[in-house]
């Protein structure tokens, strides 16, 4: 068994609701947190420039941020002792920075999540070489994750490729999510869509069809605008669009639509062409709007504020929860249809 180099990492950031659970900062621990996040830190910070991210080489954003999640810095040491006193999580993430030496670090960090008794460990990362890949499943990492982020080439590239002098290219992060693929294994790869970004519901439906294609597992996020990003002026996606958007990752992740079963309407807004009574069934758990990414991940309030709009529930919905988001999503008739 690999054994990590602990003394080539002195510090890691963990999400401010991970340093709550552990002790490590005061403050009410969120309801359902079942996973623990922890990100490289890297002095010289990320060389890629994405365009929503905080950590962008280009941002003014506080470098402590991801998303509107605060991730303070703590020496390894504390975080490692804690994990292995806590033993509570059912995975440990780790988010990574793009910087020379990075796979070392992150081989380093799954040595301390594996504190974490029981706990299953992902990590989000850019394309890396294929050995470096092996390198990391063998260091007990059991998913791996790579975000595409934007649904389509030409918006990839805006948001975070060559328009944003990037060497990220949607070519290669297609041939990196089938490396990963061959190398950890049958839905053992993430890959994150963020809603919100420019796309339409029909560039939404081709991406999503393209990943179970490949039997890639979607996370999504809803875009959330942070201060010093490029993207800082620009607003969260439509609640209407996200449901529909929800409701089909679900669908096709269950294997229970077909595009045959998906039309546009003249607005350009999805329509579920099935049987009302077998899509009431389908949707009555309301999993199809809980956060989504690997099992045993629930990232509360990483997209949302706590008065809401909630784009992703961070727990099970209560039934009048359930009836709202299917409101939302054009969807109440299926609610109000009679059995009979």
């Amino acid at each position: 068994m690999y054994e990590p180099a602990m003394e080539l990492v002195e510090f890691v950031r963990i999400s401010l609701g991970t340093a709550m659970k552990l002790g490590l900062e005061s403050g009410k621990v969120p309801e359902n947190f079942t996973t623990a996040f922890l990100m490289t830190y890297h002095p010289g910070g990320c060389s890629a420039n994405c365009a929503f991210c905080p950590q962008a080489t280009t941002s003014d954003s506080d470098p402590e941020m991801l998303s509107r999640i605060g991730w303070p810095r703590f020496k390894v040491e504390d975080v490692e002792r804690e994990l292995a006193r806590e033993g509570k999580f059912q995975r440990v993430c780790i988010q990574t920075l793009n910087y020379d030496g990075v796979v070392e670090d992150v081989i380093a960090l799954a040595g301390i999540a594996r504190n974490a008794k029981g706990a299953k460990i992902s990590v989000c990362i850019h394309p890396i070489d294929v050995d470096e890949m092996i390198r990391i499943k063998e260091a007990e990492v059991e998913r791996i994750g790579i975000a595409f982020d934007a649904c389509t080439p030409a918006l990839f590239d805006r948001i975070k490729g060559n328009s944003r002098n990037s060497d990220y290219t949607w070519g290669k992060h297609i041939a990196a999510v089938k490396k990963a693929q061959s190398i950890f294994g049958e839905d053992k790869v993430t890959t994150h869509l963020i809603i919100g970004l420019g796309e339409s519901e029909s560039d939404v439906v081709e991406f999503l069809f393209l990943m179970k294609s490949m039997n890639i597992r979607v996370g999504l996020f809803a875009f959330t605008p942070v201060e010093g990003t490029a993207l800082a002026k620009e607003e969260p996606p439509n609640l209407g669009m996200y449901r529909r958007v929800q409701i089909l990752r679900y669908l096709i992740m269950k294997e229970a639509i077909t595009k045959e079963e998906l039309q546009l309407d003249e607005h350009g807004r999805m329509v579920f062409m099935k049987n009302e009574d077998d899509l009431r069934e389908l949707l009555a758990s309301g999993t199809a709007f809980q956060v989504s990414g690997c099992p045993g991940c629930n990232r509360p309030f990483y997209n949302e504020r706590p008065r809401g709009p909630m784009y992703n529930y961070p727990r099970p919905l209560y039934q009048d929860e359930i009836e709202q988001a299917l409101n939302d999503a054009g969807l109440v008739k299926i609610w109000t249809s009679s059995d009979s």
